[in-house]
């Protein structure tokens, strides 16, 4: 009995540790520090490549640009899929895939690389569309090395064609 009075002696003492003196009434207040809360487990898988992908960022399905795709050759604009190709040499490229379409999209001048292992992750990608015609990718030690650009050694790892819309890539996140 006596350790417990004890204990709840010190607990009652250890909770009023607070100041009892009043501020001077010329000063202002102190505003208290904003509470800092733990991310999500959301925000800990995400995993954000290249430049940040802007919430006002236009979004369009790949369906949709798939429809009429001149409308948006140089335009920037986010769009999401399935991640279901990944460059295997460096990570420079990745194919994606939603409902109704499906992209090639390479990283913006290898200024960043997506994960080898990103198969099957969903992706939203800040990106501009790009004429498909071009065939190198301008790394070292990649398809370059043995005469193959990007889009040959993409076709030949993947066993078919890539996808018709091709994209370049600002801003990866994978989710």
């Amino acid at each position: 009995m006596r350790s417990l009075c004890l204990l709840a002696l010190l607990f009652v003492a250890g909770c009023n540790t607070g100041s009892s003196a009043r501020p001077d009434e010329g000063s202002s207040p102190k505003p208290a520090p904003a509470p800092t809360t733990a991310p999500s487990p959301a925000d800990t898988s995400t995993t954000k490549l290249g430049a940040a992908i802007d919430a006002s960022a236009p979004k369009i399905a790949l369906s949709e640009v798939a429809k009429n795709p001149d409308a948006y050759v140089g335009k920037t604009f986010a769009t999401t899929g399935t991640v279901t190709a990944v460059c295997q040499h460096m990570g420079c490229w990745m194919e994606i895939k939603d409902d109704q379409g499906e992209a090639h999209i390479k990283m913006a001048g290898h200024s960043f690389f997506v994960p080898k292992t990103a198969s099957g992750k969903k992706a939203r990608v800040l990106a501009t569309l790009v004429k498909g015609e071009e065939k190198g990718c301008g790394g070292e030690n990649h398809g370059e090395a043995k005469g193959k650009g990007c889009r040959d050694e993409a076709e030949s790892q993947l066993g078919r064609p890539l996808a018709k819309l091709e994209l370049e890539a600002k801003g990866v996140e994978l989710l």
